[in-house]
Order: structure tokens, then sequence, then C-alpha cells
């Protein structure tokens, strides 16, 4: 409502086309002027949410760094270890590399272990539609109203009453067809038989189009509501696929994470050995610029000599600080992969050696392994089946839409609705006076042309010929990241030979410099760069060898089998425990049932239950329909190479 001073100053002001001013406006109450305003439109605000930090995050202390070096307790930890860790700690799949912190770029792309069973529960329409979802489309539906009115139509004339009561239960079916119950009543006053009401049944069922229970189990029930729109992807298999598709998603992201968590514990494991390396190499160069140093103030060498031993003694410090660092960065990023806070007090030390013995991968089973495993392929040929699900219900569409409709029913009117003796009244003129109807016919619809329908046929087909070569495409990618994972393999296990006779012979001149420095037939120079040589090599040494660990990983990555090389597989949650009571009754129903010979009471398999050996044919895998996942990590696992032997330096010449 207008304040009474606004109001006058507006039909003061007329048609006016000057705007009325603030200081225009005159209260008779103003006393203590404007309390009300706020200027916050353009402030930036935040949710109010009471919610927890992390465990992780509340209990971690200050990480270490170069300038808060402490004596924490080392904590012994294997790569076993840091994977079950991972697994049970992350309720957010994380990852490393180049999708590293991926919740904080883009949170919405992030997988988590709830995906399946948000996918499970999901009821939008179209490709996020869970399994209970469409399920619920064969529900039975109760509706009931009641109304009273009274409607006068001139000033001398009555006013009727009315009363109008409707109830009924509808039902879908899987061959598409529909039943509805309805029992209806209609009141008037004044009238001889103030009260009208039928008991009834009417059904409905396709002839032609959306017709079948194959149609209804892709398509799902056609809604009459949506008119001309006819989608093909709500049935309950549709929905199955779309919770495979999530559960292949999930499967690969705790695939990579595994790898991830792999890497990320020997970048540790090649961080400690580095600054072990670097740590001796800053003592040798201690060492020899004391002696230069005690040497110069005997006037037994000269300055030169002791400021190249300097220069060195401070490249090595630099490079002890560098190590260090890289060894402190190396840590923070696997506890973050495992889900431990940055610094609880511990120390995490691998204690897990990585593979030395030479690992011979086989092509052609590393093929046939990578085209059977390989995640990615299952969830596109889980896509192409939908598409030819989908495409054999449009095909259906294809056609006039022809259904037999009958209804039938009982009709009572009477006045009162109710009497202990049943005559005249309502529901006595139901049972006694036969008043019954029917009707019986055909109900066609032909959209001329098909357009939109052949127009979906089309579509459909386009995306299920685009899927197909894009399997093609991943199969061929799968391949070239076989060959190109063996080929690293081999690689690094070649250099790593070649870096361990590197290190012999760097190891064994040493000693030998620095005995001819003592006779005085070497330089200091001569004895520093042998000592900086043995240091480079052996960091060399230590890198290939984890990149040849890595390069294992990379080829199981390739092959598929990086889960079963870790132990760890992937189960679905329980269902609650009417589910299973239900299911029995079902099934109990289904084996005491009369035989129907003339009838397909069991819809053909569309999966397979695992990998059957040859790569032609689909690896089911993960079909859960349960709505949660669980990881759980094996007791027992594979050794991640094959028994050969220990790697040692040849006599033959480099």
């Amino acid at each position: 409502m207008l304040p009474i001073a606004a109001l006058a100053l507006l039909l003061l002001a007329g048609c006016s086309a000057n705007k009325a001013n603030v200081c225009d406006l005159q209260y008779c109450d103003d006393v203590s002027g404007v309390s009300h305003y706020r200027g916050y439109s353009s402030t930036i605000e935040y949710p109010c949410l009471d919610f927890p930090t992390p465990q992780s995050v509340a209990v971690s202390d200050e990480p270490r760094s170069l300038a808060r070096r402490v004596d924490d307790e080392p904590r012994e930890f294997t790569l076993q270890e840091a994977i079950q860790t991972a697994l049970a700690n992350n309720e957010v799949i994380e990852s490393g590399g180049g999708n590293a912190k991926a919740s904080l770029r883009g949170p919405g792309g992030v997988t988590t272990v709830y995906d399946p069973g948000i996918q499970q529960s999901g009821v939008l329409f179209g490709r996020g539609r869970g399994v209970e979802a469409a399920l619920a489309d064969f529900d039975t539906t109760f509706n009931t109203s009641m109304m009273w009115g009274r409607s006068r139509t001139s000033s001398n004339g009555s006013a009727p009453e009315s009363g109008v009561f409707r109830s009924g239960l509808s039902k879908r079916f899987a061959s598409g067809s529909t039943l509805a119950l309805n029992h209806n009543w209609n009141y008037t006053s004044p009238s001889a038989d103030k009260y009208f009401g039928t008991v009834g049944a009417s059904y409905r069922h396709p002839l032609l189009a959306a017709s079948g229970v194959e149609f209804t189990r892709i398509a799902g029930p056609v809604n009459q509501a949506f008119g001309a729109i006819t989608g093909v992807s709500q049935g309950v298999l549709i929905a199955r696929i779309s919770a495979d598709i999530s559960l292949a998603d999930f499967e690969a992201a705790v695939r990579n994470a595994t790898v991830d968590v792999e890497n990320a514990y020997w970048d540790l494991y090649l961080a400690y050995r580095s600054y072990d390396t670097v740590v001796a190499a800053h003592q040798s160069a201690f060492a020899i610029w004391r002696k230069s140093a005690t040497r110069l103030e005997l006037r037994d060498a000269s300055l030169p000599d002791e400021l190249q031993a300097r220069d060195r003694l401070y490249e090595t410090k630099s490079g002890v600080e560098s190590s260090l660092n890289t060894l402190y960065q190396a840590e923070t990023e696997l506890r973050r992969l495992i889900g431990l806070p940055l610094n609880d007090g511990t120390v995490l030390r691998p204690v897990d050696e990585p593979a030395i013995a030479e690992f011979i991968p086989d092509w052609t089973g590393s093929l046939t392994e990578g085209l059977t495993h390989r995640v990615e392929l299952r969830r596109q040929k889980w896509n192409i089946k939908s598409l030819q699900l989908q495409l054999r219900a449009a095909r259906s569409l294809v056609q006039p839409r022809l259904d037999f409709v009958s209804s039938y029913g009982v009709h009572g009117l009477g006045d009162p609705l109710i009497t202990r003796s049943g005559g005249g009244s309502g529901f006595g003129s139901l049972t006694h006076d036969h008043l019954e109807s029917w009707t019986m016919g055909l109900e066609v619809s032909v959209p001329l042309g098909f357009r939109l329908a052949r127009s979906q046929v089309r579509n459909l087909e386009l995306q299920l010929t685009r899927d197909t070569a894009i399997l093609a495409s991943q199969e061929r990618n799968i391949a070239h990241d076989i060959a190109t994972a063996i080929q690293d393999v081999t690689s690094a296990y070649a250099a790593s030979q070649s870096n361990h006779k590197r290190l012999d012979a760097a190891a064994e001149r040493v000693p030998l410099i620095e005995y001819r420095v003592q006779l005085g037939r070497e330089t200091v120079d001569v004895v520093l760069r042998a000592q900086s040589s043995r240091a480079d090599a052996e960091i060399a040494y230590y890198q290939q060898i984890v990149a040849y660990n890595k390069a294992i990983a990379a080829l199981h990555l390739a092959k598929g089998t990086s889960l079963d090389n870790y132990g760890v597989y992937l189960a679905e949650g329980e269902w609650c425990p009417a589910a299973y009571g239900d299911a029995m009754l079902r099934a109990n129903a289904r084996t005491h049932a009369r035989d129907a010979p003339n009838r397909v009471t069991q819809p053909p398999e569309f999966a397979s239950s695992g990998p059957t050996g040859t790569v032609d044919l689909y690896p089911a895998g993960l079909t859960s329909s349960a709505t949660a996942t669980l990881l759980h990590p094996k007791t027992e696992h594979s050794p991640p190479i094959e028994p050969a032997p220990a790697l040692e330096p040849s006599t033959d010449q480099p």
C-alpha cells in the first residue's frame, strides 16, 4: 500500500513526464530519516553452510619445508598400503598429472563413489534416468477428487447446487496397454434424482506403432500427454545400460587413480634415492674442500684449487636443498592422492623396492587382453547396444498408431445416495436397475509422411554409425598404446642396464682418481669431476629404474589389467531386505505359473556375465543394478612382472 503523501503526490503529478525525486516525497512521520536502505545489491554474498572441515585438513600440522626441518617419526609404507589407503579414504577420486586437483577447476566433472548411485536414482527425462524411475511408469496410480459448487445465472433465478466425486485406478502393462477403473458420482439439486454415478473400466491396447513388450522395455510406455513427441530412451533396458555406463566411468576413474598412486609412490622413492645421492656428493665435496683449505694454509696447494673445491661444495649444497624440497613435494603429492593429512607427525618412507628383473611382454597376449579388458571399449559397446535398441524401437513408430479401445460401465441414479433397503438410492440403482453401457472399437492416428518418426530413425542410424566408427578408432588407439608401452618397457630396461654399467665405472673411477691426487699426479679438478660424474650416474640409474616400473604400470594400463594387478575389484552394494523378498516372490510365481508355449515369456539376453576369452565378444563385466558401489582391496595380488634373472652388470664391452 502506498503511503498517503506519496499517493497525493502521484495524483497531483497526473500525466507529467517528470519523474518524482526522493526529495519531493514528504512523510508526516519522518523523524529519523531512512533506516531500511542497505547497499547490498552489488556485494559478493556467501552461503551459510554448517559444513565441518575434513579431518585430513583440520588435523594437519604445518608442512615441512626448507625453513621448517623437523625430525618426524618415519612411517614405512608399501605400495599395496598406499593403494588401499587411497581407496578407503577418498570419496572423490583423486588424480595426478594433468588432471590433478580437478575438483578445483571443474567440480562438476569429477568422479565420486556416489556417481553410480546418483545414476541409479535419477528421475530426469533422458539418459539421466535410473532403473527405478523407469519401473515407476508401471506403478498403479490412484486419483480421487470431490468438488462442491453453486451457479447463479440470473438475478431472479434459483442457484442450483452441484457436487462431483471422482476416483479411479490406472495401470500400464509391459505390453503397452492401459487399464483404468473408475467410480464417479454427480450431485445436482434441485433435481428428482439428485445422484448419478458410474462404476466402470476402460482398456486400451496398441496394435501397430509402440506395441509389444520389446518396445515398452526399450522406450517405456508412450505418454499420451506428449503428443507427437515420442522418445525411445525411457525404458528399463536403456536405464539399465545407462547404469552400466556409469559403472564403466567409475571403474576407469578408479583405475587411473591407482596408477597415479603407483607413479607418485615411485616418485617419492626416486626423491629419497636422489636425496641420498646428493647428500653423499655434498659430503665428498666437503671433504675435498677441507683438504684443499688445509693444504692452502700449509702452502701446499694453490688458491684456485681451494676456490674450485669451494665452488663444488656450494654447488652440492644447493643440490641438497633442491633435492630435499623435491622430497617434501613428492611426499605431499602422495599424501594428497591417498587422502592423508599434509603433515601428521610422520614421514612416509617407501619400503618396496622397484622391480629390476627383465620383463618381456608378449605382443599377441597383450593385444588380446587390451581388446578384452579395456573399460573404454566396454563403455562404447554399451553405447552401441543402447543405440541399437533405440533404433529398433524407433522403427516401430514408423507405422500408423492403431489402438484397440473398449469400455464398460454400470450406471445408477436416485435420491438419496444410500439407504438400508437399497431401493430408490443411487447405489441400489447400480445393482438392481441394470443400467449398463459399453463401447468397443479401433482408433487410428496417421501422421501423413511420418517425417518426425523417420527423422528419429535417421538420427539414430547416424549416431549408431558414428559410435561404431569411434569403437574402431578406440581399438586402433589401444593397439598403439600397447605398442608404445612395450617399446617404453624395453627401452627403459635397456637404459637401466647401460646406466648400471655407467654407475659401476664411475664408482670404480673415483677412488683411483683420489689415490692419484694424493700422489700428486692429478689435480683437484679431476677428482671433483669424477665425484660429480658418479653422482650423476647414480641418479640417472635410479631414474631409469623408476621409469622402468612406471612403464610396466603403463603397460598394465594399456592392457586394462591394472586393477587385477593391484588386487582391486569393484563390488555392488547390497539391496534392501524388502527387495530380496520381492524378487523371491516373483521367482516363486514364475516357477509355479502355467506354461504359455505360444508366447515369449523371457526376453533375450543382451549382455554376458564376463569376458569369454575372444576379443570379438563383448565382456559385460560390471552389470550392477545396485544403488551403491564399494571398493575392496584383495588380500592377495599377482606380482607386477614375471620372474626373471636380476639385473647384473655384464662382462661384455659397452
